[in-house]
């Protein structure tokens, strides 16, 4: 039973080592977890777009300077702290929209710490 455990650990340690991007699903589940890239995060919600692109712009411009708000594409453009950050909410479906937190500082370096205050922030909100 152990052996199972230690197999299905280092398959996943391998297929996250050899993929060129690692994303890590954390939580029970694609609907209870959250997605992590190498400079964002990300997750879906069964709320309006138009709320949550209210609540992430109510974020964006407590926590930083917002340069570019097109609530028509779901794309919110933010400086925080030292970080380019962009927030967009996309429908997946009639019920359900993707919420994405990308940053990256002027040499286009991820910051994941910074998208994941604001992702943290954000979903506070919701």
């Amino acid at each position: 039973m152990q052996r199972a455990g230690l197999r299905v650990v280092f398959l996943v340690m391998g297929a996250v080592g050899l993929s060129g991007c690692a994303v890590l699903l954390l939580g029970a589940g694609a609907a209870a977890g959250y997605a992590v890239g190498k400079d964002s995060v990300r997750n879906s919600f069964d709320l309006s777009q138009d709320f949550v692109y209210q609540q992430s712009l109510a974020v964006a411009k407590q926590t930083g300077l917002v340069t570019l708000q097109d609530a028509a594409h779901g794309r919110i453009e933010a400086k925080v702290v030292n970080a380019n950050v962009t927030i967009t909410v996309k429908p997946l479906t009639k019920q359900t929209v993707q919420l994405k937190v990308r940053a990256r500082n002027a040499f286009l370096m991820p910051q994941l710490d910074v998208a994941h205050e604001v992702y943290n922030k954000i979903v506070e909100r919701l």
